[in-house]
């Protein structure tokens, strides 16, 4: 079984979220929201209000609406400021003042490129010739499943 590894990137001044990676799985979690990255599918724990596809010629962009702005933790420690590299995963923070960005890029083992989390959304990026599947119980909990 693969250790856990534990770190907190900042989210605005004081606070931060927290990203658990074992593995080739990494979790980020908030103090309302809990988001599970795996290379087929990915799980969200707690309030949503959509999820929308959009499609292209080059990308398939899924877009996941949070029910509630995404509120981070305090945290005892932050590890990540800008962009590090977490396990297999790179993980980029970037703050402009409207608007917090945490862009994840996954490992080559992945069937979506990388997710983005902002304070009221989930993006994946993905190949077109992905399906989508859903499983939800709604408005609480979802798991896309990807092939």
């Amino acid at each position: 079984m693969p250790r856990e590894a534990i770190f907190y990137v900042k989210w605005g001044q004081t606070r931060a979220l927290e990203l658990r990676v074992s593995g080739d799985t990494m979790t980020v979690r908030a103090a309302n929201m809990e988001i599970r990255m795996e290379p087929r599918s990915l799980e969200l724990r707690g309030k949503y209000t959509y999820k929308r596809e959009v499609e292209d010629q080059s990308r398939k962009t899924l877009y996941i609406g949070f029910g509630e702005k995404l509120q981070p933790l305090e945290a005892p420690r932050i590890d990540i400021l800008g962009s590090a590299y977490v396990g297999n995963f790179e993980v980029r923070y970037t703050d402009l003042d409207f608007e917090k960005y945490l862009t994840v890029i996954t490992p080559a083992n992945y069937l979506y490129d990388y997710a983005v989390v902002t304070t009221r959304e989930l993006m994946l990026h993905m190949s077109p010739r992905r399906k989508v599947y859903y499983e939800e119980e709604p408005y609480d909990h979802l798991i896309v499943y990807l092939v």
